[in-house]
């Protein structure tokens, strides 16, 4: 059975025992993970020093440094959840944690903005292969009942990441080279590593009869990398150009192959039988509306208070800190709450909160510098996510089998990536290269549409997302 009838809570989740080697093996894995936001929040503050040094590069170029890591990891994502758990989940972390350690030494010597872009490709093949396996390998250590505590833990890592990713690059960057913000991921990389080596056991699927279906990975990974390389680029070359309309016309033909090849083939890229369910379908539709607003979020107030208050890349990391600190503080006591209460309750409030957060700075933002004013739409929103994403997430995997752990947690968080690539697009589409004349109204543009999103999130998940009873409560307690 690829899906189980068991509960994503109960009562007594908290009574049931977990080892230290389960907690040493979560410990292992949210190190691998916070690698991936600590690594993309960095690069997006060095490349204004990057743009420096290869001053003569072309500014196509240049912006491939920014989005390739983006691209190559959301596209790399299906498959490598796929092979996780068909090879060996501790096997790809491992292989995960290497490649990204090389992409990362690569990236702090390359000689060219070339080399570079090549090093940031390796980076994110090793993010892509890290990203499901650094959970999947976790799962199997802890009960089924205390997996929503292993899952937000390992959550609450990333916002931590981002939290110190603008401060401690700024503070490097006033130092050193941005090299030096590269290679610094490379001995914790290596660090994770070789912790694995006491901590980890292998696990993989029990069912993995036929060989994998290369022509639906190619046709997978084309798909996705057209979808987020039209997004990504969208709004520089410009959306009628024959390019992006040809990025996007593809995935609208490559998207439905896959569906029928995934259908044909007896070891499909997906197993559509579980993602046409309902409670997978429904939570994959609000993760998606969540994360269009999301991710964006990130993006439009760094641009707003940089470009409209002209912050310093420091100021900047600073004025963030509520959202990332928020989030990692509510993200870590997540699976508490949701053993104690269900997830399907969680995220109607963690849903809730979000909206509040982005139809916030529609009534407060003004013109003028006001931070005491706007902290609190960061702080809500980073409550609010971590109210909805992780439990939705843990949510889903725990009505899957254990077979399909790496699959399925990859192509959430596809789906997450594909979305926020999108939000980003229209946050940048709408914002703009220069600074408004009234740049509040400007910027409330963007979040009015971000709060239809997220409001419509809260929606699926007040209505149309399934509950479970008590008695599977109680099942899920006793097993």
């Amino acid at each position: 059975m690829a899906v189980t009838d068991r509960a994503s809570s109960s009562p007594t989740a908290a009574s049931v025992t977990v080892s230290g080697r389960a907690w040493r093996a979560l410990a292992v894995g949210s190190l691998g993970y916070s690698l991936m936001s600590f690594n993309t929040t960095a690069t997006n503050l060095a490349f204004g020093d990057i743009s420096e040094e290869f001053s003569q590069s072309s500014a196509g170029a240049l912006s491939w440094v920014a989005s390739i890591f983006f691209i190559g990891m959301a596209s790399l994502l299906l498959v490598a959840g796929r092979v996780t758990d068909r090879i060996g989940r501790r096997r790809v972390f491992r292989a995960g944690l290497t490649t990204f350690a090389l992409g990362s030494a690569l990236s702090a010597i390359a000689p060219n903005v070339y080399v570079l872009i090549l090093a940031r490709l390796v980076t994110s093949a090793g993010g892509a292969m890290i990203l499901p396996s650094s959970l999947a390998v976790v799962l199997p250590e802890f009960p089924k009942a205390r997996h929503p505590s292993a899952i937000a833990l390992w959550s609450a890592t990333g916002p931590l990441a981002s939290a110190l990713a603008p401060g401690l690059s700024a503070l490097l960057l006033s130092v050193a080279s941005w090299r030096v913000l590269f290679l610094i991921s490379a001995p914790i990389a290596l660090a994770a590593l070789g912790a694995s080596f006491g901590s980890l056991a292998e696990s993989q699927a029990e069912n993995r009869s036929g060989s994998l279906d290369v022509l639906g990975v190619l046709i997978g990974t084309a798909a996705v990398a057209s979808v987020v390389f039209g997004a990504s680029f969208g709004s520089q070359e410009g959306w009628a150009s024959p390019v992006i309309i040809g990025s996007f016309a593809a995935a609208v033909v490559l998207f439905p192959v896959l569906v029928l090849r995934c259908r044909r083939h007896p070891a499909p890229l997906l197993n559509l039988e579980v993602f046409t369910l309902p409670p997978v379908a429904v939570a994959n539709v609000a993760n998606m509306l969540l994360n269009f607003a999301g991710l964006a979020t990130w993006l439009v107030w760094p641009l707003y208070f940089s470009r409209i208050w002209g912050l310093s890349k420091l100021e900047t990391g600073m004025a963030l800190l509520p959202g990332p600190i928020l989030s990692g503080i509510v993200t870590a006591s997540g699976g508490r709450l949701t053993e104690r209460f269900g997830h399907e309750r969680l995220v109607r409030w963690g849903a809730g909160i979000s909206t509040v957060a982005v139809i916030w700075p529609l009534v407060f933002l003004r013109d003028e510098r006001h931070y005491l004013w706007i902290a609190p739409a960061m702080g809500l929103f980073g409550m609010g996510w971590s109210l909805t994403q992780p439990p939705l997430n843990a949510g889903v995997l725990q009505r899957v089998s254990s077979d399909l752990y790496g699959e399925v947690n990859a192509s959430f968080n596809t789906v997450r990536n594909i979305a926020g690539a999108l939000g980003i697009a229209v946050a940048v589409t709408m914002i703009g290269k220069g600074t408004p004349a009234h740049p509040a109204a400007h910027y409330n543009r963007v979040f009015a549409v971000f709060a239809v999103s997220v409001a419509l999130c809260w929606a699926v998940l007040a209505f149309v997302y399934p509950r479970v009873s008590a008695n599977t409560r109680a099942k899920q307690a006793a097993a």
